[in-house]
């Protein structure tokens, strides 16, 4: 699959991003993952989710009887976005950052190829990235684990909380959500 990519190197310094990744899985598919952007395991796999959020994500296709295999999982941001931090000892850590508007905007037109080659029954988010990109929600709070019908697509989205929310909000409640809302996957994707 080729998709058209915008030259970034006018708006952005590499040091900046620390590289970059397309979508992974068979075109076309009835069900699209689309989360926020690559993090450091991703860009030197070239995959996307397969870091330690994509074994918690794999874990729960698994569990509703899904696998990797049988889906499409992309990205809104195809470079990593990153952040640097000088300790005081001067030493320089490189840690993930959510992507920019204007960094998913770069690529907005390149996801949106990707869902039209696709061509998929249902797109699930994960996180508020996606879910900002591909709906008028403001937060996964407000709409998780709902089936919601995009006219300006003319597709079905479902949005879920992504999968590294579960490393950072140790909640037990939240995680019975998170599970439940997986559960309403299962469920959503029988009626379409």
């Amino acid at each position: 699959m080729k998709l058209k990519i915008k030259n970034i190197s006018e708006n952005y310094n590499p040091e900046e991003i620390g590289g970059w990744i397309t979508g992974d899985g068979p075109v076309p598919c009835d069900i699209l993952f689309v989360g926020e952007a690559p993090g450091k395991t991703e860009v030197e796999q070239g995959k996307p989710f397969v870091g330690m959020a994509g074994e918690t994500f794999e874990g729960y296709l698994n569990l509703i009887g899904l696998s990797r295999d049988k889906v499409r999982i992309t990205n809104t941001c195809f470079f990593r976005p990153i952040k640097k931090k000088v300790g005081k000892t001067g030493k320089i850590s490189i840690s993930n950052r959510p992507p920019k508007t204007s960094e998913v905007n770069l690529f907005k037109e390149v996801l949106d190829e990707e869902i039209s080659l696709v061509n998929p029954k249902i797109i699930i988010t994960l996180g508020n990235v996606p879910l900002k990109r591909l709906t008028e929600f403001q937060s996964i709070g407000e709409c998780h684990g709902k089936l919601f019908f995009n006219e300006t697509l003319n597709k079905n989205i479902f949005p879920m909380y992504h999968p590294s929310s579960l490393t950072y909000n140790r909640d037990p409640n939240f995680k019975i959500a998170y599970e439940e809302d997986w559960l309403k996957l299962k469920e959503a994707l029988k009626t379409i």
